[in-house]
């Protein structure tokens, strides 16, 4: 069998349509692309040409003539350079001089930066002297990118001038206002001055936190810390910053915290990333760790690869590590604000308690700094674990739903917390510190936790059925305890295991539960042993619950009975579908009348 073997053919003109309109998600990458070639031709004068003076980008607008222009006094190009590098796609010199001095200082990449002009302008022209050739200019003309003209031009300084004849879509980038707020945003690392025509200062007169002289006062840094935080952060004001150490990947950069949170969501993290002093993206939040919602960092190192849009990041090996570094450097800096800045530390705590309680949750680290100052929702109001613990007894206590229960009534009366371990993380961190400090955690409405709560007491099989007769139901069953305060005689609790066999037994079950969901949920209560829906916990101790048994007047016994059980079933149990709160409601008024008719 003959195998025929065939070059593969380009097609130029789909392969520019599609770069062109669909390698960037924005036009106003155009801006950047351009003045990194600007800022590269900047960087080669002085590597090559070893040039001392003074080295800058212009840029000016003509809204009248919808015109942009980026003008620089870099290197210039050569006749040949025009052709092999301005005019051919995915080839450019920059990254041919980084690879021959090692020098981190040039950012282009892929050679393709030239090509977003043709996303925003009709036409683009250029003009440009090389350093090698002062005495030789050129005129460089395309409409598209797919064609162009190439003439000798008027002798012009050494340096290169782009015009963009914006199309209709792009006529805002003409606008000097838009364009100095995109180079503040896209360029603002660039040690290249950026001057926008008529301003004196150059756009990108930043003062950049990691690159402050050593003997900056502590005072100082942190004041422009929080400048530099403020210009990155687009929702809320910074409370303060945590700097991030030298490292084995080159990052430098500034973490924050935020100081409040939005209803919308909890995750506020807010990530600009740099490569090479150019902004590549503002949705690098995933370097944060997940619980840090309340956090925003910029971060810049050369370590890390772009996508060829360079809008976006790679997730190599070195982006894994980063996220690791910048988890353990917020850390670190939390630890930090807590020991040595109680003031700022109470304000941090103040705006983000529950998305703290989730960070110490999943982060041990954070947990043992955190576990201590965070406040946990009770039914006695925000408390510390700590607090919670003395007030209970050395136990932590904890409901699982929002629903009236017994545990209301009893622990209200005992003016004791009661954990909502139903809002957001508190159960889990309750779990952890049980689990790291051997403290009992009491899950209120378990079988486990309600035997810790209320251990049957012995009584006679006489005095056992007469309270069983007293003040149960069909399905329900009695269980006789001693436990404080004593003027509560009897607590109502719901057996919610048991409550879910019932559903799921009842004949239209089937009807309600797809058949795969239901076989699985009766394989769960299968092995639920036939038991009481509800439990009657009596107290032993109370007074009334002894008047009561002593009472030789059988038909008031039975009516204060019926009373105690109707007041006690609207205050303590779940509504359920087999009780009518207002019937025992009325039945406990009625009760309260017939005393006094009787007096």
């Amino acid at each position: 069998m003959t195998v025929e073997l065939h070059n593969t053919h380009v097609n130029m003109d789909g392969l520019l349509e599609v770069l062109g309109k669909n390698l960037y998600s924005s036009p106003a990458v155009a801006v950047r692309e351009l003045v990194q070639n600007a800022h590269d031709a900047c960087v080669r004068r002085q590597i090559e040409a070893n040039y001392e003076g003074d080295i800058r980008i212009s840029l000016s607008t003509d809204p009248g003539k919808n015109q942009l222009i980026i003008e620089d006094n870099g290197s210039g190009l050569t006749y040949d350079e025009v052709v092999q590098y301005l005019a051919t796609v995915g080839s450019g010199y920059t990254r041919v001089l980084r690879n021959e001095t090692q020098t981190s200082d040039m950012i282009g990449y892929f050679g393709l930066g030239f090509l977003s002009a043709y996303v925003v302008a009709d036409k683009v022209d250029v003009w440009t002297t090389s350093y090698q050739t002062p005495e030789q200019s050129w005129h460089f003309s395309s409409s598209g990118g797919k064609r162009f003209a190439l003439t000798e031009a008027k002798p012009r300084e050494v340096g290169t001038r782009v015009c963009l004849q914006l199309s209709d879509n792009f006529t805002e980038l003409s606008s000097a206002r838009v364009l100095s707020s995109l180079v503040a945003k896209y360029c603002c690392l660039l040690p290249i001055p950026i001057y926008l025509k008529g301003d004196s200062e150059p756009l990108n007169n930043i003062n950049v936190p990691w690159r402050l002289p050593e003997h900056t006062s502590l005072l100082q840094r942190k004041k422009i810390n929080m400048e530099f935080a403020q210009v990155f952060e687009e929702v809320f004001e910074p409370i303060c910053t945590i700097e991030i150490p030298a490292n084995d990947l080159n990052a430098k950069g500034v973490m924050w915290i935020q100081d409040a949170s939005g209803f919308s969501t909890s995750d506020y993290r807010n990530v600009s990333v740099f490569i090479r002093n150019m902004h590549i993206t503002h949705e690098g939040r995933e370097l944060l760790p997940l619980w840090a919602g309340f956090a925003g960092c910029v971060i810049e190192t050369d370590k890390l690869t772009p996508t060829a849009s360079r809008e976006d990041l790679q997730k190599d090996q070195v982006y894994h590590q980063l996220q690791s570094l910048l988890s353990d450097a917020l850390n670190a800096g939390l630890t930090r604000i807590a020991n040595e800045e109680p003031e700022t530390w109470r304000r941090v705590l103040s705006r983000h308690n529950q998305a703290l309680l989730a960070a110490a949750v999943a982060d041990d680290a954070l947990f043992n700094v955190l576990k201590q100052d965070l406040k946990l929702p009770t039914s006695r109001g925000e408390m510390t674990i700590g607090q919670i613990s003395k007030q209970c007894g050395q136990r932590i206590p904890v409901r699982m739903d929002d629903t009236n229960s017994y545990e209301d009534v009893l622990f209200r009366a005992n003016h004791l917390p009661v954990v909502s371990g139903y809002l957001f993380a508190a159960a889990s961190f309750c779990q952890k510190y049980s689990d790291y400090h051997g403290v009992k955690l009491v899950y209120l409405g378990s079988k486990e936790g309600n035997q810790q709560l209320f251990k049957e007491v012995q009584a006679s099989p006489d005095v056992k059925q007469r309270l069983s007769d007293l003040f149960t139901e069909e399905n329900e069953g009695l269980r006789m305890c001693e436990f404080e305060p004593d003027y509560i005689p009897l607590l109502v609790m719901e057996d919610k295991e048991a409550r879910l066999k019932q559903k799921l037994e009842q004949d239209d079950a089937d009807k309600r539960i797809g058949a795969a969901a239901l076989s699985l949920a009766k394989l769960h209560t299968q092995k639920i042993d036939s038991r009481d829906l509800r439990l009657i916990i009596v107290n032993l101790n109370s007074p009334m619950i002894q008047s009561v048994l002593n009472s030789a007047d059988n038909q008031l016994t039975q009516r204060v009975a019926r009373m105690l059980r109707s007041y006690m079933l609207t205050m303590c149990a779940n509504v359920s579908d087999d009780i009518d709160f207002s019937q025992e409601l009325r039945q406990f008024i009625s009760g309260l009348e017939s005393f006094l008719e009787v007096n």
